[in-house]
């Protein structure tokens, strides 16, 4: 009754030739409460699982990596600890069941991830794939994805639906015989299953050996290859109240630890995640009461935590909160939901935050094409009159281009048309990074040093008026890059521009201000500059919230005495570029009402590396630039920042220089000048949910005192 096998692949045939040479065998399973043994008495002996290792005897060890009520998102997040580091022989993926509740939009990306990454191992083991369903073989929109891509990878695999329903056809089998209720096998569905198995298997072994191929490319995306599981003490809020260690976790998710629980109202926790898609994982029950999350600033997602249904047992779930997102650093933020059950004492919890799509640079996907620059007309120039420029941006080499070094750099404009192209170009080795806006939507770019491309929008736009932002986010020392101009589709219009800002803030400062590392995963790094986005750093931030036009000024390692590099703060301050053969900028067209000022973090780590003092006249230095910020901005309000590092903590010389520099300009007359200390801090670079913090203060610090 089994369906033909033309071929086996290589890895099963040996894995079964070495099995019936009575070599010993790693099998591992995959999957859900079915793949538990649930409904079979007892369910780890008398499981379709066990019954298979059993019936090839003694020299199979079985491990059992099915979790109750985990679909393939959770089953890929748990597949390297609970099955390859057990470095498996076979490995028999179920799911069929479970992905039929998963969301349609991630159970093919999740499912392929668990199978690509089981045939990339440093040593791949044979793969089978089992496609289950319900009583009746229904429903199979999960079960059909999986046995595509299991003929897609050459595996062999199983439909046991359409085996037991020839069975059922030809009157030898019942599907009531083998289920007492619609979705868990009893113990004769175990039998049952584990029969089609085994001869599935052995038929495998008998059948011709395809030629083994590469593997071919996904048909549902990489996303899932590359995740990230927050849970147990790595579930760490960077801020919350309301919450306290504890709650369900999964009694067989081995090593699982407590999440977060509460019985607040108003309980709220914000964490830092990463990747294009974020779930959370919690538990489901009678007795629990819903959270709602979102990512960001965008829609809250609920989290459905009461469930009537569940009457005496827990459920889990993996609740997608944000989707095709820039795969980068996200806020999550999570909070208990305003219900009817408000007051009611019952509690709210999650166990664990799952993330997915945290590409390698090779892989991360693009929503632009690359093309070789024309000569044919049409190109709108970056000088156009209706093109609105924020930051400071010079004249480039090749003009009427212009050159967008520091980060922040920003062009606005509104247009009409189905397309958009953007034409740049770079003499400078880095890869400059920019965040394409359109109509709110943010679109990744990343233009590579030393070339010139036009980068069209791979997908076309909707009828009506659009609205574009484009702004840099990679620092200026580390990329520059030339605008020529834009493209619009044949017949479309540059209108006149967004209105400006009624606010203007600049910063200027060191890698703090820069956003340097502030969306690496892990430790530092400079290899792939994509994750420093200087558009969520602090001061982008603090402008953004108050509604602002940004210029930053900022430069990694820099200081007033003293660097990482060779250049100094008062060196580069006023160029387009932070480069001695960069133009002066002549003084800004609409001068800012803040002037923001935070260095002295490398004015004390650099000589404290090589275990010197900060520099002697650090004080008077730090004055002096002061007083060249006033020359320049004699209107504006001026704050001297101090934080978001430790060298505040760490070396009395900078704060008595801040307090100091104020008590000097206000004794002058100079009563427009103030400092602030941040509270928010971490040891090595700041990450976006350290910026988001120093930005709550400095918002309301500014609303407080320089604004008011």
């Amino acid at each position: 009754m089994l369906p033909a096998i033309s071929s086996a692949d290589a890895r099963l045939q040996a894995v079964m030739q070495r099995l019936q040479a009575g070599e010993p065998i790693t099998l591992a399973t995959l999957g859900g409460s079915i793949t538990t043994g649930y409904a079979a008495q007892p369910p780890r002996e008398r499981g379709w699982a066990a019954l298979l290792a059993k019936s090839f005897g003694p020299k199979v060890k079985l491990v059992n990596a099915g979790v109750s009520g985990t679909d393939s998102a959770a089953g890929v997040q748990r597949l390297q600890s609970q099955v390859l580091d057990a470095q498996p022989d076979l490995v028999i993926v179920e799911f069929g069941v479970n992905d039929q509740w998963l969301d349609p939009a991630v159970r093919g990306s999740s499912y392929e991830a668990i199978l690509r990454r089981l045939l990339t191992a440093k040593k791949p083991p044979a793969v089978v794939v089992l496609g289950l369903t319900q009583q009746g073989n229904q429903a199979r929109d999960a079960v059909d994805i999986q046995l595509k891509l299991a003929a897609h990878y050459g595996l062999t695999a199983l439909d046991f639906g359409r085996w037991m329903q020839a069975r059922v056809e030809a009157g030898e089998d019942r599907w009531a015989a083998l289920y007492d209720e619609p979705v868990h096998p009893n113990g004769m569905g175990h039998q049952r299953i584990a029969l089609a198995l085994a001869e599935t298997l052995r038929a495998a072994a008998r059948s011709q050996v395809a030629p083994t191929a590469a593997l071919p490319e996904p048909l549902y995306g990489h996303a899932h290859e590359f995740t990230r599981l927050l849970t147990g003490d790595t579930l760490k809020p960077y801020q919350q109240h309301g919450f306290t260690r504890g709650g369900e976790v999964h009694p067989e998710w081995t090593g699982q630890q407590p999440g977060w629980v509460s019985i607040a109202d108003d309980a709220e926790a914000r964490f830092l995640v990463y990747g294009s898609e974020v779930a959370v994982f919690h538990a489901e029950s009678e007795h629990y009461r819903n959270l709602e999350a979102r990512v960001d600033d965008g829609a809250w997602v609920l989290l459905r935590g009461q469930v009537p249904e569940r009457k005496g047992y827990l459920g889990w779930h993996y609740a997608v909160i944000g989707r095709d997102l820039e795969p980068t650093a996200h806020l999550l933020q999570v909070r208990v939901k305003r219900d009817e059950w408000a007051g009611s004492g019952r509690p709210a919890s999650l166990l664990a935050v799952m993330s997915a799509g945290i590409y390698p640079p090779a892989l991360r996907p693009s929503d632009f094409v690359r093309e070789e620059p024309t000569a044919r007309p049409g190109l709108i120039p970056a000088n156009a009159a209706l093109l609105r420029w924020v930051g400071r941006v010079g004249p480039a080499p090749l003009p009427p281009a212009k050159l967008m070094a520091w980060s922040g750099s920003e062009l606005r404009a509104r247009f009409t048309g189905r397309e958009l192209s953007l034409e740049f170009s770079s003499t400078h080795w880095g890869t400059s990074h920019f965040t394409v806006e359109v109509d709110g939507r943010v679109h990744a770019l990343a233009v590579p040093g030393n070339s010139r491309a036009v980068w069209r929008l791979r997908e076309p736009l909707g009828e009506g008026t659009h609205e574009l932002r484009l702004v840099k986010r990679t620092e200026a020392s580390m990329a520059e890059a030339a605008f020529h101009g834009l493209r619009l589709a044949e017949g479309g219009q540059l209108l006149d521009p967004p209105p400006a800002r009624p606010l203007k803030l600049a910063f200027y400062g060191d890698s703090i201000t820069a956003g340097a590392c502030n969306g690496d995963v892990a430790e530092d790094q400079y290899e792939d500059l994509y994750p420093h986005d200087g558009t969520r750093a602090y001061g982008a931030v603090t402008a953004e919230r108050l509604g602002a036009d940004y210029l930053g000024i900022a430069v990694s390692g820099i200081g007033i005495t003293a660097t990482w590099d060779t250049l100094l703060m008062p060196q580069v301050w006023n160029r387009y570029a932070p480069r001695l053969d960069a133009p002066a900028a002549p003084p800004d067209p609409r001068a800012p009402d803040v002037v923001l000022l935070n260095l002295g973090q490398n004015d004390h780590g650099f000589p404290a590396s090589k275990g010197q003092a900060i520099a002697a006249d650090f004080g008077a230095r730090y004055l002096a630039f002061v007083r060249q910020l006033r020359a320049r901005y004699p209107q504006a309000s001026i704050v001297l920042l101090a934080g978001g590092m430790t060298a505040w903590k760490e070396q009395p010389a900078i704060p008595r220089a801040l307090n100091q520099a104020v008590a000097t300009l206000r004794t002058e007359g100079d009563a427009k000048v103030w400092t602030y200390t941040f509270q928010a801090f971490a040891y090595a670079h700041p990450r976006i949910d350290v910026h988001a913090q120093m930005a709550d203060e400095l918002t309301r610090f500014l609303k407080d005192e320089v604004l008011k």
